[in-house]
């Protein structure tokens, strides 16, 4: 969004202050004086020449034809000035009232308006306003109680200052007046207004959300995208609020910003953190700063991070209706931007307590994906290489700033891999495929680190070794894969199977028998990022506080479309107890919340574990798979040695033995694995080929970790 640079419109013609606002505010100066200091007005009183600003100020009172008549004057002048509250003009006549104006300003709140910022504006205002002031004994000229004296002597009315301050519609909450040690002044968002962006910064500026947008991505969007920007364009023009969600990164701000531009309108984004405290359930002293800016700028206001706010509005049930209640009177577009799907019980809320309006930005096609990341690749590469890396932007489901994201992160990636090369700074970095595809995963699943971390897998499905049982299985497990949408969708099952869609499997098994080498090769088939689940970053021992981690990971999971790995999956999804403390209630919970969140999940969750026995029942009845890895055979052993064993590795002309191997190291996929690789570390160092001495060397040492006696070398070969 653009920064806080008021959009400046018609108002720019009209000056500071006219002269009838000028005349008008002089007026009720030289009626108050008149009436409460009466020699102030008189001519000829004796004056002290040494005293300047004195002189001025009652030059400026009395004026040279000024009649000796000063009943008449008060009286004449009195009447001019009811009949100038009375009759607002049709139109402003200068940046102060058409400030007021726009703000829906009655007459007596116009008045102390134009009062206190003409003083502002006006230097010889100003000394009037400090002698007449001190005059009546008040030391500062703009405090509430000496505007109520100076208002109410000039017939404006009786403590009109002091009841302009009040109420929802007062100048404090409408963001044009403040009190500053006892005096009131202009507010930021008023100077801003009236002089410019360059008088003083916003209030708001600290909480600016910024993002920028490439210009032709830009472009393609407001191409692609015309339903969703009509739609918002309508919201807006109801003047009521309006909540836009969508998932993570959808790119509300530049719907917004889009939506705007058909409107004439100019938009600012700004942290909804900063007009609503979260820990109190109040607005902020930033809601007044909001409101002015929100109608002196010629803009859409949008207001990033409702669901920051979501654990908030639940602990605080009139939280939201206070908010609605504050903004109640604006009648402005002002937009809420909520990152992933509206919760119910928020959705209910909102429907029960407030007008707002609601619209979930759908996700983007795989076509539309692909030419806008086309767009944004495009400035930097030119059409031909944007389109070819832009494909690989097609399997992956990036909403509209995670698109800008991701093809920024490539070109970075690229950009970076250049500097390390020291490549001639004349030839542009040009992304790599990989890099692309690396880019798209990290924006899709950005969130998900905060639970869990990626598990790349660069084995394929020629390295696993399985008995022939198991193996069906997981080959039965990766055709469903391939053809679930067809069955859900096209042949009807989905209607008939509401719940349950989820590729969901447990894999038992000893440890490193390769559960965790099969979810991620499914994973890798049906093209999704697999992440391994840390129980330690969701579990928590604060009631109802697991449950909320459950259900975020799950749902950021589901908008992103990634695989979840629970490891050792019976430390959460064990069986529940009978009830006999607190404590077992809530255990009860968690696993009765883990239960339904499964049944509504439809991606890619796997489950392992060592103890398939201590899995509670009701799971292992929604799991479509169940697999048993059992402990490698000799055989399969000696499988598992040869295929660890890069082609690269240079080998004895003696060749290994690895039938041997198997038959005599009872070790499974993962331990195999460290031996293989510590045998390789043992010719590295020795700067030889790779031995039989040298893998049962290596053979033995892990089976010493594992607290297991080696059998005794049979061969008379050394290295």
């Amino acid at each position: 969004m653009s920064e806080l640079t008021p959009v400046q419109g018609s108002e720019t013609a009209l000056p500071l202050l006219g002269d009838a606002t000028r005349a008008r505010v002089l007026g009720v100066w030289r009626l108050a004086a008149a009436r409460l200091v009466p020699e102030a007005a008189l001519p000829g009183q004796p004056l002290d020449p040494s005293r300047s600003a004195d002189l001025a100020a009652r030059r400026l009172l009395q004026d040279a034809d000024l009649s000796p008549d000063i009943q008449g004057l008060q009286d004449d002048a009195q009447a001019a000035l009811r009949r100038a509250l009375e009759a607002k003009p049709a139109e402003p006549v200068d940046r102060l009232t058409w400030a007021g104006a726009l703000l829906d300003l009655d007459a007596r709140r116009q008045a102390v308006l134009e009062a206190v910022g003409a003083a502002a504006l006006d230097p010889e205002l100003a000394l009037v306003a400090r002698w007449v002031a001190g005059r009546l004994g008040h030391g500062e000229a703009l405090s509430t109680a000496a505007l109520d004296d100076v208002l109410a002597a000039a017939g404006v009315g009786a403590a009109v200052a002091s009841t302009a301050l009040l109420g929802s519609g007062s100048l404090l909450d409408c963001g044009l007046l403040r009190k500053d040690r006892g005096a009131l002044v202009p507010t930021a968002a008023l100077l801003r207004f009236l002089l410019g962006p360059a008088a003083c910064a916003s209030d708001l500026a600290p909480f600016v959300v910024a993002t920028t947008y490439p210009a032709a991505f830009q472009a393609a969007a407001a191409q692609q995208l015309t339903a969703e920007v009509a739609a918002v364009a309508a919201a807006m023009r109801s003047g009521r609020p309006l909540v836009l969600s969508g998932s993570p990164g959808f790119g509300g701000d530049l719907l917004v910003r889009l939506a705007a531009e058909t409107l004439g309108l100019g938009g600012f984004s700004i942290d909804a953190a900063a007009i609503f405290d979260s820990e109190r359930g109040l607005p902020t002293e930033l809601l007044p700063a909001l409101r002015a800016e929100a109608h002196l700028s010629a803009a859409v206001w949008c207001l990033d991070g409702l669901e920051k706010l979501e654990a908030c509005l639940r602990q605080h049930p009139r939280a939201l209706v206070r908010l609605a209640d504050a903004l109640q009177p604006w009648r402005r577009p002002l937009v809420f931007l909520h990152q992933g799907p509206l919760p119910s019980d928020l959705a209910s809320q909102l429907a029960q307590h407030t007008d707002w309006l609601h619209l979930e930005v759908p996700a983007l096609a795989a076509q539309v994906r692909v030419d806008l990341a086309t767009a944004a690749l495009s400035s930097a590469l030119g059409p031909a290489k944007a389109t070819e890396l832009a494909e690989e932007a097609r399997g992956f489901s990036l909403a509209l700033g995670a698109i800008v994201t991701a093809s920024a992160h490539a070109l970075h990636k690229a950009q970076s891999r250049a500097a390390r090369q020291w490549t001639a700074a004349a030839e542009p970095a040009v992304p790599t495929p990989r890099d692309m595809r690396h880019a798209c995963s990290a924006a899709t699943t950005s969130r998900l680190r905060q639970y869990g971390s990626r598990v790349d897998t660069t084995a394929t499905w020629d390295d696993l070794v399985l008995a022939a049982e198991p193996l069906h299985q997981v080959k039965d497990l990766a055709r469903f894969a391939r053809v679930r949408d067809r069955l859900f969708e096209t042949y009807g099952f989905g209607r008939k199977q509401a719940y349950g869609r989820a590729l969901s499997a447990l894999f038992s098994g000893p440890s490193g028998t390769g559960k965790t080498m099969v979810a991620g090769l499914i994973a890798r088939d049906l093209g999704v990022e697999l992440y391994r689940v840390d129980l330690s970053r969701v579990v928590s021992k604060y009631i109802g506080e697991t449950e909320e981690r459950l259900g975020a990971l799950f749902t950021e999971a589901s908008q992103v479309g990634a695989a979840l790995l629970f490891d050792e999956a019976d430390s959460m999804f064990g069986s529940r107890t009978e009830i006999k403390s607190s404590n077992d209630r809530y255990a009860n919970l968690e696993v009765n919340y883990l239960l339904q969140r499964l049944e509504e999940y439809e991606g890619v969750v796997i489950l392992t574990t060592n103890f398939a026995a201590s899995i509670d029942e009701a799971f292992v009845r929604r799991l479509r798979f169940r697999v048993q890895f059992p402990f490698p055979t000799p055989k399969e052993r000696a499988r598992l040695w040869e295929v660890m064993l890069p082609d690269e590795m240079p080998q004895d002309d003696a060749g290994i033995d690895f039938d041997w191997l198997g038959e005599t190291f009872e070790l499974s996929g993962g331990h195999v694995r460290n031996a293989v690789l510590r045998g390789a570390m043992i010719a590295a160092d020795a700067d030889k080929p790779l031995t039989n001495r040298m893998m049962y060397d290596a053979a033995a040492a892990e089976y010493r970790e594992l607290g297991k006696l080696a059998p005794a070398y049979p061969f008379d070969d050394e290295w």
